[in-house]
């Protein structure tokens, strides 16, 4: 070990002695005040009466500023939001869609339209049918064409009827 490691060493360690020894003192001598002045007003109080405590501050209301009303507003309105997400019962809300949907799907089957659009479907399709064992070559391809047409337009019909929705004074 060489003498400016050994100097320096042997600095280091007095030093932290030195630190702790005065750290500890000064810890103790905290402690015997504490202790002293409780013991001094122990005694005190025997004699004379202790003072009244002082009266708290008094504390001015203020209202919040306009932007702290609107941020306290929308955080109450996300925290519901978030409230009533999370309390939702999915199932029942999917269970009752489901059910909505099969009665309209019911509604527009039974309609009266529907009804006769399908028996004019039917009754034009077996006339093509007919005009088709009785045709020959280009009038086949004719009606043929025809005859989809007719379907296309009998089924964009029987769409139009099922996705629009009623008008307020529609009569059925």
């Amino acid at each position: 070990m060489g003498f400016t490691t050994g100097f320096l060493g042997g600095v280091t360690l007095t030093y932290s002695l030195l630190y702790f020894s005065l750290y500890v003192h000064r810890a103790n001598r905290s402690v015997q005040r504490s202790l002293l002045s409780q013991q001094a007003t122990l005694l005190n109080s025997v004699v004379e009466p202790l003072p009244p405590l002082p009266d708290p501050p008094a504390y001015e209301v203020r209202r919040a500023g306009l932007v702290e009303e609107l941020k306290d507003r929308w955080n109450s309105e996300i925290e519901r939001l978030v409230r009533n997400f999370q309390e939702t019962d999915w199932t029942e809300k999917r269970a009752r869609l489901e059910e909505q949907a099969a009665v309209v799907w019911t509604n527009v089957k039974s309609s009266e339209s529907a009804h006769e659009l399908e028996s004019k479907a039917k009754q034009l399709e077996q006339k093509v049918k007919d005009t088709i064992t009785d045709g020959t070559g280009n009038v086949k391809d004719a009606v043929a064409r025809k005859a989809e047409k007719v379907v296309a337009g009998a089924e964009d019909k029987v769409k139009d009827q099922v996705e629009r929705e009623p008008r307020l004074l529609e009569l059925k």
